[in-house]
């Protein structure tokens, strides 16, 4: 890992301890995943048609996995059944392969845009988003999925696109942001319908969940021809109320909380990292503003290691690299 440039960062809250260069890649990252057992992050490289395989222990790329993909965007990689989940946005195809030899095991066809992932360990399944009348690529739905077998076993109907996913593992729901009406949908996943909606003030893009003390945390970011400035919000995770509300840097894409620290984190297109910290139920202040590279959008936050990895694609000569910064209060 090459290590990071003296004076770089110097907030206790997020410190940027070295970069993973991976000096094949080009074009854009698209979402990151981890194995916290083997410490292997897998990062879509969607234009290059490749997911790379980066050695968090020994802070080197091993791997990339190629054949499988059409503009590989979403991914997930699920312990319980040794599976690494890949959506790619062209097919609209959810390739599920094996975690240790990356084979496919199984694939199934969705929609044009097929792209969020997420695990909802109570059911054993996962739910993968596609499709959006907004962004023209059909109705927008979630499709809940075996990740063992591959079998389609149910769909919620969301018609617009979604922008985020967050499951909850205390209770049966799962958070749906469909920036394209300003809402959170809540989702029952014992009973896989909406059972509510939260209204959001602004286009919500990301989001992230302190169960214990039921708070849903939602950043906004702005669309052509709306006005209204990126924020982070801070809603009751029962009712949608909002109970507190902040500056934010635009176009976050990945947003994850500490419990351990609590900390809120995020990554944006803008080229920037923030941290947030949580006083208490209700109130909350920004801590950290960092700057990364451009396009760096989306991060993997890995709690065993404190850290919050950073996929920068090349610019300004640069090769494309992972960020590593270490966490902390």
């Amino acid at each position: 890992m090459r290590a990071a440039a003296a004076g770089r960062t110097a907030n206790p809250a997020l410190t940027l301890i070295g970069e993973i260069p991976v000096p094949q890649m080009t074009g854009t990252w698209d979402h990151l995943t981890v194995d916290p057992a083997t410490r292997r992050l897998f990062m879509s490289a969607q234009d290059q048609q490749i997911v790379y395989v980066v050695d968090l222990g020994g802070h080197a790329p091993i791997h990339r996995i190629t054949g499988a993909f059409d503009r590989p965007q979403g991914e997930l990689y699920v312990p319980r059944f040794d599976r690494l989940v890949v959506t790619n946005g062209r097919d609209g195809r959810v390739r599920m392969l094996h975690g240790h030899n990356y084979r496919v095991a199984a694939t199934l066809g969705l929609s044009m845009g097929a792209d969020m992932i997420v695990f909802d360990a109570r059911h054993g399944v996962i739910y993968v988003e596609s499709g959006g009348t907004d962004s023209r690529r059909g109705p927008g739905w979630l499709a809940v999925i075996d990740p063992g077998s591959g079998e389609l076993l149910g769909k919620i109907t969301t018609g617009y696109r979604a922008a985020a996913l967050v499951m909850a593992h205390d209770s049966a729901r799962l958070y749906v942001a469909i920036p394209g009406l300003d809402q959170v949908a809540v989702v029952d996943t014992d009973t896989r319908r909406i059972e509510k909606r939260f209204s959001v003030p602004g286009r919500p893009a990301s989001m992230a969940l302190d169960e214990g003390r039921h708070r849903l945390f939602v950043a906004t970011r702005t669309f052509p021809g709306d006005p209204r400035p990126p924020t982070f919000n801070v809603l009751d995770a029962d009712t949608g109320r909002v109970i507190a509300s902040l500056a934010s840097k635009d176009a976050t894409e990945d947003m994850y909380f500490d419990p351990a620290d609590r900390g809120i984190y995020t990554s944006s297109l803008d080229g920037f990292v923030q941290a947030y910290r949580q006083i208490d139920a209700n109130r909350y202040r920004l801590v950290a503003t960092i700057p990364t590279a451009p396009h760096s959008g989306t991060s993997q936050f890995v709690p065993r290691l404190d850290e919050l990895c950073v996929a920068a694609p090349p610019y300004a000569g640069h090769p494309a690299a992972v960020w590593v910064f270490r966490t902390g209060s």
